[in-house]
């Protein structure tokens, strides 16, 4: 299509699932939306480890149907340093390892059906301001640099994200992960159901996931947030060839990039524009898991801009209740999961391994979620009176 101006109530820029899933609220809430794409289509080139809980898909409005999901999901695997696992069966883990492809193609179609335009091949080069308002964005496409203009812009671009950073808000975060994964094949998996996580100091400054997309392909990857001395790359391939179900196969795809570990910012809206998904922040900064935030955070921003835009005031005091909403429904869970990150982080292997003897299934479901973080840390602890005020003492 040939780049056009003033045509649309509300231009997205990015059509990952924050992207996708704002688009399509706001085109169902009768504004016309333009998403613009830097690739050839939404879901390629794939960063993600490609995990997403059952409830965070059907929140999607997806059904998990193949080529969607690759894997469903029924157990995770913990490892402790000692080699000890804890494997959680609940209801609430499960899930499915996804083809990100497909699912984020999905995704950005239905947009589409709702009536949003999508415009690809087209990088956002940052926004443009009117009196101290977004009204815009410029933009670069086959060579050729034009301006496109709407009362609201939305920034669904991830962690790098321009228009954040041409809007004048936070450069970048002030903690991340640094991850890297190789897609893995001719594998022969015992619990191609299981998804594993590997934490402590079997990979010095890292935690390491392996998710199945079936008994013979895994994403097999790892985040690093301390110890960055070495490309996280290297690190993950000592790990590959330490473990003998990996070493030697062959490795079909190599991705990774960066995973804000701060949850949501301070500041997500300014006079005609919004953040949602990465670029906002919005990852539980415990597990690095940033797809249903994604959807929920879309939902809220394309509901609430599409109205701001109908009622003529896209001024940052009517976009805050965007804000206020996703802080509602997640907030909490992202400020604990935070906490709890910050605690991991001081834990030796020993107490790591400690913690394990105590844990219950409950405790870690909890924690992940970032749910009653400082309840469960304390409850954990007073199971073995000698070790709780030591373990504690971290805590605070």
């Amino acid at each position: 299509m040939s780049p056009v101006t003033n045509q649309y109530d509300i231009i997205v820029v990015g059509a990952g699932p924050a992207g996708a899933l704002t688009a399509r609220t706001a085109a169902e809430n009768g504004a016309k939306v333009l998403i613009i794409e830097e690739h050839e289509k939404a879901g390629t080139p794939v960063y993600c480890a490609e995990g997403l809980s059952h409830k965070g898909f059907m929140d999607s409005g997806l059904e998990p149907v193949e080529p969607l999901i690759a894997q469903k999901i029924h157990k995770i695997k913990v490892y402790v340093p000692s080699g000890k696992s804890i494997s959680i069966t609940h209801k609430e883990i499960e899930g499915y390892c996804l083809n990100r492809e497909h699912y984020d193609k999905a995704l950005a179609d239905s947009a589409e059906a709702a009536g949003a335009v999508m415009m690809n091949f087209t990088k956002v080069l940052g926004v443009i301001k009117k009196n101290g308002v977004v009204v815009g964005v410029r933009a670069v496409r086959d060579g050729e640099e034009f301006e496109i203009r709407a009362p609201l812009t939305i920034g669904a671009d991830g962690h790098a994200s321009i228009i954040r950073r041409s809007a004048g808000l936070k450069r970048y975060f002030d903690d991340y992960g640094v991850t890297a994964q190789w897609t893995i094949t001719d594998l022969d998996l015992e619990e191609p159901d299981a998804s594993e996580i590997i934490i402590g100091s079997v990979v010095p400054g890292a935690y390491v996931w392996v998710f199945p997309k079936s008994k013979t392909v895994a994403n097999v990857g790892l985040g690093i947030r301390a110890d960055r001395s070495r490309p996280a790359i290297q690190v993950l391939d000592d790990f590959i060839n330490s473990d003998p179900r990996f070493k030697g196969k062959p490795r079909e795809r190599k991705t990774g990039g960066i995973c804000p570990s701060t949850g949501t910012l301070d500041k997500i809206v300014v006079d005609g524009m919004m953040l949602v998904g990465d670029s906002a922040g919005m990852v539980i900064p415990l597990s690095g898991a940033g797809i249903h935030t994604a959807i929920v955070a879309g939902k809220i921003a394309g509901k609430v801009g599409a109205e701001a835009v109908n009622e003529g005031n896209v001024s940052a005091e009517r976009l805050f209740e965007y804000h206020r909403l996703f802080d509602d429904a997640w907030g909490k869970n992202l400020r604990d999961s935070k906490r709890m990150l910050d605690l991991a982080d001081k834990l030796t292997d020993v107490e790591m391994n400690k913690v394990a003897d105590m844990i219950r299934q409950e405790d870690i479901l909890d924690l992940v979620n970032g749910r009653k973080v400082i309840r469960t840390i304390i409850g954990i602890a007073l199971r073995d009176p000698l070790f709780s005020l030591r373990f504690l003492s971290k805590l605070l």
